[in-house]
């Protein structure tokens, strides 16, 4: 590989130092503002399955949340209403 001056070593080297910087140019290249919407938009369709499962949980939640104030709002008014008879009113 060599003819005796060490220039096998050299061009070894100087293809080591240009597929290194060939493989740092292609990772760092410049993003246009394009990719970025292409990124965006791939996350949230990776991520509707877990969005439709929230909002769904957080339905079930609000109608717990709605019987149970409900129940109280009763609860208040029969209250209010043996107070009232208790008093005379």
């Amino acid at each position: 590989m060599t003819n005796g001056n060490g220039n096998g070593v050299a061009i070894w080297i100087g293809v080591g130092v240009a597929g290194i910087s060939m493989a740092f140019a292609l990772t760092h290249r410049k993003r246009d503002r394009w990719s970025g919407a292409r990124n965006v938009s791939r996350r949230v369709a990776e991520g509707t399955g877990g969005l439709a499962a929230t909002a769904r949980d957080l339905a079930e939640r609000i109608g717990i949340i709605y019987e149970e104030s409900h129940k109280v709002a009763e609860d208040v008014s029969q209250l209010w209403s043996h107070g009232r008879k208790l008093l005379g009113v």
